[in-house]
């Protein structure tokens, strides 16, 4: 799987908030938040993710 952490704050899909430096899973081209309790998502970029080894 290809991780990534996100630069900045986010508003995903769902309409939750996700703070900068969260880890997100990259599948296709939607990032889905790695968090047990909460489900989020967002399009990919690359000016708003960078990735991670884990």
């Amino acid at each position: 799987m290809d991780y990534f952490r996100n630069k900045i704050d986010i508003i995903s899909f769902e309409g939750v908030h996700v703070e900068s430096e969260s880890l997100w899973v990259k599948k296709g081209q939607l990032m889905v938040l790695v968090d047990e309790d909460e489900y989020a998502t967002y399009p990919y970029s690359e000016t708003k993710f960078y990735p991670v080894s884990l």
